[in-house]
Order: C-alpha cells, then structure tokens, then sequence
C-alpha cells in the first residue's frame, strides 16, 4: 500500500534560513526557527539550525521532545503547557512562553539541573496569549520570585487570531513594557517577536533589546502567508504531497436536484465541473489534509473537494489505479498531513531521513 507521502526540500529550507538570518543580523536581529508545521521534523530542525537559526521553537511538547532527542537546541515552547505536559517541558524546552504564575511554580518545582527560561507573553491586541500590558509588570514581579525558573523577558505575538498586523509601534510598545519588567529578569532582557509576519514590517526598526524573530513559515516556505507574499531575496518553496490513484473514469455533470450538508454537517465545498471530465479518486482526505491548501502539480487537474478519507481531482487525461499526483501544499494543507498517521514525511535530499515520530509521550529520556 502506497501511503501518500509529504516530501521536504531540506536544501530550500537550509537557503531560506541563511538568507533571512543573515538579513536580520544586519538589523541586529536573530532567528529562532518554528517547526511546528513540520510536526518538529529533526531533520528540518537540524537544517535551520545549520544555517544559522540561534534556536527552535515548537508549540506541542511531543514536537519538542523529537527534537531534544536528537540533541538539537536550544528550544523554546511557543504554547503555555498544560498541567500534564509540565514535567515533560520541564525536561525538555530551555524556555517556555507563558503567562500563568500557578504554571511557572509547578515548572520551577519540576525543573531538575536548571532553572527553566520564562518569557512572558504579553497580548499587545490580536486577543490570542498574554496578559494586557498594564498587568505585565505584576505579572513579571511574582514570576521573578519563583524557584525553578528565569524570567528573561517578553514574548508577544501578531496576526495569528484576530488578524493585527506588527508594526513599528507596536513593537516599540513591547520595548517599553520590556523596559518596566527588565529589572526583574535576570540578564539583559530578550524581546521575543512572533511570528513570520513580523519580517516584512522590519524597515526602521532598531531594536532597544535584545530581539529575536520567531518564524516557521519563513525558513520552511520562503513566504509570508499572512501578507500573501514573498519574502524580500526568497524563493518560495512549497512542501509537496504525493497521493495515488484509486480509480478514474469520465463522467458527465452532476445531476441537479434537491442538495444537503455533507457528512462534517457542512455546505459541501466542491468545484465540479458543468461538462464531461476525467474524476480520479485519490487515497487521500479531509482527515489528512486540508483540500483548500492543496495545488495540483498536474497541469490543467483541478481538486473539485474532499471527504473524510477521498479526494477528487478533475484531470486533464484519463489516470489509472496506482498513478501518483502531486500537490503543493499551502501552510495549513501541511500542518494536517505531517500529523496524520496515513501520511509519511520524507526530506530532500535522500541522504538526511526524517525520524519517525516515535518519542514516548512524555517526551525524551
């Protein structure tokens, strides 16, 4: 049985992470690479890393622990963790982003050899994580008089809920509320700034502190998604999906006649053609990918919509049982494909495999 399969270009990846590290050195400026649509893939963790990126940074621990065991670092959990994931975060991530004092203590009581680093993250308006900027200096006080843990700055993020884009201002005003709490970290305080968007509102930008960029889409596509373009000396490289065929044949339009939701409760989303066409039924579906996030790589298919375990391309040519399509796959196509047990990743070039996602929940020993 042929799964369908996810295939990374590492060497893409390693030339969009040199180019973008470099262009924020300049800035004074660094990197920290999210691997979070990749599933915390080592082999893409290890090519950031190589080419510059000061850290990696995953919002799921398991994700972190892939990459712990195969000693790869410094790492940065970009989502607060949950009570039973404490231990593990403990172990496994240098430094986590949060904002919950209650989640810092019973950190700072699990961490073993060192203090765990603390940012914390202060909502500046998208209404995703953080405190209001008022609170941060309370905030930062009780987390400054933990055990267990280091606070080391602030960590805000943009367009990921509510669309805010970054700016100038804004991360001045993050400057600003680093600068209150910067008496209670306990080195020259880090201003953390999330995520890729955040690449193209650079120009002018002189950092006060200490900065990264945390970005996963920059170093892995080359693309901003949320400003729908290229990033300035980047070619935009998209990973691609391989799936086969499980049956074709010609068919002629849809009949017409009373339509209801489909099996998810939902108008069906499908894009079927109103003359005769090839339909070839791929082994590959919703619960695998996202269908609005794939782009046949087969000149003039078209992918008229999914179900659960389906999909179904409109072809230029009659396919046959076993055929392979391609498709680019958009950020949230992948985000689902690397995580489904249906999908296999391989990375480009043959000679660096992706490791199996097999790390014990829990994380690395």
């Amino acid at each position: 049985m042929a799964l369908p399969r996810v295939t990374i270009d590492l060497d893409a990846v390693g030339d969009a992470t040199r180019r973008l590290t470099d262009a924020l050195h300049v800035r004074g400026l660094r990197l920290n690479g999210v691997t979070k649509c990749v599933d915390g893939e080592p082999a893409v963790g290890r090519a950031m890393l190589a080419a510059g990126a000061s850290g990696l940074a995953d919002s799921r621990v398991p994700s972190l622990a892939r990459l712990a065991a195969h000693g790869l670092g410094p790492l940065t959990l970009i989502r607060a963790p949950q009570a039973d994931e404490l231990e593990a975060a403990a172990r496994v991530a240098d430094r986590v982003l949060l904002c919950d004092p209650d989640a810092a203590r019973a950190l700072g009581e699990l961490a073993r050899s060192r203090p765990v680093e603390v940012l914390l993250t202060v909502d500046l308006g998208d209404r995703r994580e953080g405190v209001l900027p008022d609170l941060a200096p309370t905030v930062a006080a009780e987390l400054a008089g933990l055990a267990g843990v280091d606070l080391v700055g602030i960590a805000v993020n943009f367009a990921c809920l509510s669309g805010q884009l970054p700016s100038r201002a804004l991360f001045r005003q993050a400057e600003d509320i680093l600068a209150e709490v910067a008496g209670h970290c306990v080195a020259g305080p880090l201003l953390s700034l999330g995520g890729t968007c955040v690449l193209q509102h650079l120009d002018g930008y002189v950092p006060r502190f200490a900065t990264e960029v945390r970005s996963g889409g920059g170093p892995i596509y080359g693309y901003d998604f949320v400003g729908d373009r290229g990033l300035a000396g980047l070619r935009r490289t998209d990973p691609v999906l391989t799936a086969a065929v499980l049956e074709c044949f010609r068919k002629p339009p849809a009949p017409t006649g009373a339509a209801g939701l489909d099996a998810f409760g939902h108008v069906p989303e499908v894009r079927l053609p109103r003359e005769d066409a090839w339909y070839a039924l791929l082994a590959v579906g919703r619960r695998d990918i996202e269908p609005a996030g794939m782009r046949p790589l087969l000149p003039g298919a078209s992918l008229a919509g999914a179900t659960s375990d389906v999909s179904v391309l409109i072809a230029p040519e009659r396919l046959h049982p076993g055929d392979e399509v391609r498709f680019a796959l958009h950020y949230d196509a992948l985000v689902r494909a690397v995580t489904s047990p249906f999908v296999t990743v391989e990375c480009a070039p043959d000679g660096d495999p992706p490791v199996p996602r097999d790390v014990p929940k829990g994380g690395a020993p």
